[in-house]
């Protein structure tokens, strides 16, 4: 009898151990992805601002955000494991319902990163670079308006 309590005991102590850890994984997926998009608003505020005209054209400090970006555009899809739609996330069920067009819009994002690098680091001119720091924008528009809950 001892021994049938000790294995059960110990099989249930396993079993939470196991959905404690699924739990603690969930939730760093998320708070990783939330990072992840923090380093994005931080490098599109400015290339946004002097797209629109709000801050002066400056190539250099364009270059640093869309490196940044094209560095950075393909993290944070691996944070949209299992079990992370659950939680605090501004995530939509479609993002896991609907895995094939979110990743057709993530490649597309990850694409368009990489151009803006392209076309900054080229002989471009300021409109033209407005134009595709506009195309990202248009980017990330796209797959918060499909997959985004928004919280305005």
């Amino acid at each position: 009898m001892k021994t049938t309590a000790r294995a059960l005991i110990a099989g249930l102590a396993l079993t939470l151990a196991a959905g404690t850890a699924w739990a603690v994984e969930a939730d760093d997926a998320i708070e990783y992805r939330k990072a992840v998009f923090q380093v994005f608003k931080w490098n599109m505020g400015p290339m946004g601002a002097m797209a629109q005209g709000d801050r002066p054209f400056d190539r250099e400090v364009l270059a640093k955000h869309a490196e940044q970006m094209a560095r950075t555009a393909d993290l944070p899809w691996q944070g949209y494991v299992d079990g992370s739609d659950l939680g605090d996330t501004a995530s939509k069920p479609e993002v896991w319902t609907n895995r094939a067009r979110f990743d057709e819009l993530a490649r597309n994002f990850e694409a368009q990163a990489a151009r803006l690098l392209e076309v900054v680091n080229s002989d471009a001119g300021e409109r033209e670079i407005r134009m595709e720091i506009g195309r990202l924008g248009q980017a990330c528009r796209t797959c918060h308006d499909d997959f985004r809950i928004s919280r305005r």
